[in-house]
């Protein structure tokens, strides 16, 4: 919802909840006023009831005598309006409408007063006030039995209507009454100045409460509306935040996804995020593209034998991540992937981050193929001799100590040959070093095409060439000696023409010595040069 909306249905809230509550206010007071009201007629009532009484009782007797006071006339509307009793005694006829005429004249009740009314008076002095014209007209045109006013200012006004009964027969029939009509009432009059006061206190409290409440909503409505402001600056201050948050991250994504290395963070085992640096050398548009086709990053790394540096999924049955954090420095910890059939060379180097609720591994993997290729070049370098590319004589000492050690190990035979140009002082002296340096290359390249792929061929040194066979006892060895002299002597080379070489052939014996070894082959040699060159013999 939009913070306009918002402050809309605010107001109407504001509005309803005004409106709700005031309505039982208004009618509480009402009911109030009412109750007032109802106590007036009640008291207005029995005034009335009890001259209906009191006429009943008179009616009841057909009138009664009373002594008359000083000066007072008879009821000259009355028949029989006197009575004489002696000389001495004259009574009047008192009727109920002249009973009732009399007693409101002489009623001392303060604030109170009644009369005796009609529309069609026979006495002249119980003719309508205004207030009782309307109130009988009211009674005759609604036939209701009680009408009464109250206005400011004045009294509370009451009728009470007076119907015709057989009584009042003799009196009004003359005027057209029957039983049953209405024939006037009696009104009485009583002070609204305490219902005025008591109404008006009702009225008071309703608007102060109104008040009240309208001060309490508007409280309530004004803290609300605070709080949607505030609400709102905090939620434009979120967006701005979150703005500047999305853009640094877009910002910091550029940037990883610019770098040249890998970039991984992963869980321990699952890639959580990688950077495009990865995801691109890998033919992957996503994460979740990659998860789909590797279970582990770790699936990418080729296995390389024995070089405990290359890592594999686990290393020592310890998880590649926990394995690199464990042994980056110690190590030259290395990682090789093959991309569009070349392998290439990384750097693995992990950290810890962590979090609330758990802890991740940003790995990241530097290049190191142009580095690691030209270290395997000057390795190669270092341990090959440069005019024949076989091995040099040092790196044959390395490759013969493990041999020995192998040999041991699994009880297999192993041999060497030791190979000697005849007369090649005489090539370099009349043919010139290049020439001797063709030709130490020739024999090279013979050595090379008649040896295995696990047979180690090395220069020993000027003129001399050995050769390692692993698996290999002297009967078997001698026979490829034979044939690599045979090559040899049939082999015309450039300028010198044809050549032999003299073979000396031995096996190792079980725990002897290199140097033990060593020298027996070259007894063999040196007996072959000896006995006349161009032949193998065995030790």
């Amino acid at each position: 919802m939009s913070n306009f909306n918002k402050y809309i249905a605010l107001g109407a809230l504001f509005i309803v909840s005004v409106f709700s509550l005031f309505y039982p206010i208004d009618v509480f007071s009402e009911k109030g006023v009412e109750l007032q009201k109802h106590i007036l007629v009640n008291q207005a009532q029995t005034h009335f009831q009890d001259q209906v009484n009191t006429r009943k009782w008179v009616a009841k007797y057909g009138g009664v005598y009373v002594k008359p006071l000083e000066g007072e006339k008879p009821n000259q509307y009355l028949p029989d309006n006197t009575l004489y009793v002696d000389e001495n005694l004259t009574l009047f006829k008192v009727n109920p409408a002249w009973m009732t005429r009399q007693l409101s004249e002489i009623a001392d009740i303060k604030d109170f007063h009644f009369r005796i009314t009609s529309l069609i008076p026979i006495n002249p002095n119980n003719k309508a006030t205004p207030f009782e014209e309307r109130a009988l007209k009211h009674i005759d045109r609604t036939g209701q039995k009680e009408y009464y006013e109250i206005s400011e200012g004045s009294n509370f006004e009451y009728m009470g209507a007076l119907v015709t009964t057989k009584a009042c027969l003799p009196c009004h029939e003359h005027q057209g009454y029957k039983l049953g009509d209405v024939r006037g009432g009696i009104s009485v009059s009583l002070s609204s100045a305490e219902f005025r006061t008591v109404t008006s206190s009702i009225k008071n409290r309703a608007i102060i409460l109104k008040i009240f409440v309208l001060f309490f909503l508007l409280s309530i409505t004004l803290l609300i509306y605070k709080q949607l402001k505030h609400s709102e600056k905090l939620q434009s201050e979120v967006n701005r935040r979150t703005k500047e948050i999305e853009s640094t991250k877009q910002l910091l994504q550029q940037i990883i996804d610019t770098d040249a290395s890998f970039i991984v963070l992963a869980d321990g085992k699952n890639v959580i995020y990688a950077n495009k640096t990865i995801l691109e050398f890998a033919g992957y548009t996503s994460v979740e593209e990659f998860r789909e086709k590797h279970e582990y990053l770790s699936d990418m790394f080729e296995k390389v034998e024995d070089n405990d540096s290359f890592i594999q999924t686990y290393n020592d049955g310890v998880h590649w991540i926990e394995y690199v954090r464990r042994e980056q420095d110690s190590k030259q910890l290395k990682v090789r992937i093959e991309k569009d059939g070349e392998h290439r060379y990384f750097r693995p180097y992990a950290k810890d981050i962590k979090t609330d609720d758990r802890v991740l591994y940003l790995v990241t993997f530097d290049e190191i193929t142009n580095e690691y290729v030209k270290i395997k070049e000057l390795e190669h370098m270092a341990s090959t001799d440069v005019l024949t590319k076989l091995f040099n004589r040092s790196k044959l000492n390395d490759v013969l100590e493990k041999e020995i050690a192998l040999s041991n190990a699994i009880s297999s035979p192993l041999s060497i040959i030791f190979i000697d140009i005849d007369h090649f002082k005489d090539v370099n002296d009349t043919y010139g070093h290049d020439v001797g340096d063709k030709v130490l290359i020739d024999i090279a390249n013979i050595i090379s095409s008649s040896t295995r792929a696990s047979d180690i061929a090395a220069r020993w040194g000027g003129e001399e060439f050995m050769i390692t066979l692993q698996s290999t006892d002297t009967a078997h060895a001698s026979i490829l000696a034979e044939k690599l002299r045979a090559t040899v002597e049939e082999y015309i080379f450039a300028i010198v023409g044809n050549l032999t070489i003299s073979l000396g052939v031995t096996e190792y014996m079980n725990n002897e010595s290199e140097e033990t070894f060593i020298k027996r082959v070259d007894k063999a040699l040196y007996e072959a040069k000896e006995s006349g060159r161009n032949r193998v013999v065995i030790k």
